[in-house]
């Protein structure tokens, strides 16, 4: 076969999944198949190397106090905070921000300095009335797609008698099977101006893969909802795909336990 054969594969690698041989197609890299290096776009690339994020949402406290929401802004940086790995940016209605709140629909999308999509989670509305509690429509999820329009994944929030849900990320669009992690919380994060904890466990819950820490500073301006900023630390060896699976988590985790809280007492402290 010659050099100059043109050859069309989608290589098949969970930890990988832009690694393609495609002459025509938009996300076309070249490289080692399954590998996480040059195969890789370059936000990607750097996800991959680092074992610690940082994300900052950018707020403004005129934005909070008028009750006005826009779509939401994040810049995720490496553990030396020096420069930026990959922006996100909503994509949403306006009525659904200003009316649905923390319980809209959206997608978010990610891309990196080369301003490429890399990643998109999408979160479709779920009712947040207690009184169906088990029911269907209540049960908060979100899809993460790498590279764009290739589904990877969902977290799926699982409702226990306790009162406390769970969620399960798999990579199946039925959550029995082909587990992945599993997140345990707590019924109620209601703690303003304190740290919180979340860790994620695999999928027997005997190992800790990584820890969420929701930060708080102690400022007026972070109790009520115009600073916003939390850190995923990764515990095991995890390849980029499941490193974008627990940053979509963190997402959905945000929006169900602390975006309403972040703006509920706005109007008290600004």
């Amino acid at each position: 076969m010659s050099d100059d054969t043109v050859i069309t594969e989608q290589v098949k690698s969970a930890g990988d999944p832009f690694t393609t041989v495609n002459g025509n197609s938009e996300n076309v890299v070249t490289g080692q198949p399954g590998g996480q290096g040059s195969s890789l776009p370059l936000g990607l690339q750097q996800l991959a190397s680092q074992n610690e994020i940082t994300i900052h949402q950018h707020l403004d406290q005129l934005e909070v106090l008028l009750g006005w929401q826009r779509p939401c802004r994040y810049s995720i940086y490496g553990a030396d905070s020096s420069s930026q790995l990959l922006y996100i940016q909503e994509v949403s209605e306006c009525f659904a921000r200003q009316c649905l709140g923390s319980s809209r629909w959206f997608n978010l999308r990610v891309s990196d300095s080369n301003q490429q999509d890399v990643a998109i989670f999408d979160r479709p509305f779920r009712c947040p009335c207690g009184l169906c509690w088990w029911w269907c429509c209540c049960v908060q999820e979100l899809a993460v797609e790498t590279p764009p329009g290739k589904w990877v994944s969902t977290i799926r929030e699982e409702r226990t008698a306790i009162g406390s849900p769970r969620y399960h990320i798999s990579t199946t669009h039925d959550d029995d099977d082909d587990l992945v992690f599993v997140i345990p919380t707590s019924c109620c994060y209601c703690k303003f101006c304190a740290d919180v904890e979340i860790l994620i466990y695999d999928k027997r819950k005997e190992e800790k893969v990584c820890v969420i820490h929701k930060h708080s500073r102690g400022s007026r301006q972070e109790c009520c909802g115009s600073q916003n900023e939390f850190t995923i630390k990764f515990l095991a060896e995890l390849n980029v795909t499941e490193k974008l699976m627990i940053l979509g988590a963190s997402f959905l985790l945000d929006f169900n336990f602390f975006e309403g809280q972040r703006r509920c007492c706005c109007c008290c402290c600004l």
